[in-house]
């Protein structure tokens, strides 16, 4: 190669250097919004002293899918560690159907449940800075879960206690709402995308567990609930540097 060329080549690649996105790895706050997929992790199981308690009843319903939805504020205290304080919505359904053995062989059983959770977090970051648009990081995370889960149960084997709940249509529907606030915790991995000098693209998974949750019991002591509920999420968010 000769020093003329040579000369060229280390002029481009300064060139293509300044016209890439400068990586937001000064100090300051910024604020994010993301979106996001939901897989509950644990399944639904009755609780009481009837179906819970009955070898033929079903012994647990399978863990449904849903959707989230966070804002958060974040500090960036240098080019690897930032800390965020987001505020999180998790809606989950439950939908699934099982069948009775024994004395209720055949017997066909419906859960419709519902668990909504609001969390409030307070998360660490590293990242693993580099010269790239492109900046991978790791996180974990702290805070309360405000839980709520409702439940009805349907099918062919609830017909004759349908009416129970005053509302003949196919669901028994007498389990109350039940809320509680519990820990909870995530960790997860993302990769932030720098756009402009302020604003970037993530896309990041977390594993997040909300604590134990139930509904209410009905006059039968019956009801279901989720024995460490948690969730694997994937997100899609938006960062903007102040």
């Amino acid at each position: 190669m000769t020093m003329n060329t040579l000369q060229k080549t280390i002029v481009a690649a300064i060139a293509l250097a300044c016209t890439a996105p400068t990586l937001a790895s000064a100090e300051g706050f910024y604020g994010t919004a993301h979106v996001g997929y939901s897989s509950q992790a644990n399944d639904s199981q009755a609780i009481g002293n009837n179906i819970a308690v009955d070898a033929d009843f079903p012994s647990e319903f399978d863990a449904g899918e849903g959707s989230v939805g966070s804002i958060g504020l974040g500090y960036q205290f240098n080019p690897q560690f930032r800390v965020e304080a987001r505020i999180s919505y998790h809606d989950t359904d439950y939908s699934d159907t099982k069948v009775g053995v024994g004395a209720r062989e055949g017997e066909q059983y419906v859960l419709k449940g519902d668990l909504k959770t609001t969390t409030y977090t307070i998360e660490g970051f590293y990242d693993f800075d580099n010269s790239t648009a492109f900046t991978p990081y790791i996180k974990v995370g702290l805070g309360v879960a405000d839980n709520s889960y409702s439940a009805k149960l349907g099918g062919a084997g609830i017909s004759a206690f349908d009416a129970f709940d005053g509302n003949v249509d196919g669901y028994y529907d007498a389990y109350a709402d039940d809320d509680s606030t519990e820990f909870t915790w995530n960790i997860g991995a993302g990769v932030n995308y720098q756009i402009t000098k302020t604003m970037s693209l993530y896309t990041e998974y977390q594993y997040i567990e909300f604590g134990d949750v139930q509904t209410g019991q009905d006059a039968f002591t019956d009801g279901f609930k989720i024995d460490s509920a948690a969730s694997h999420e994937f997100l899609l968010g938006l960062r903007v540097n102040f």
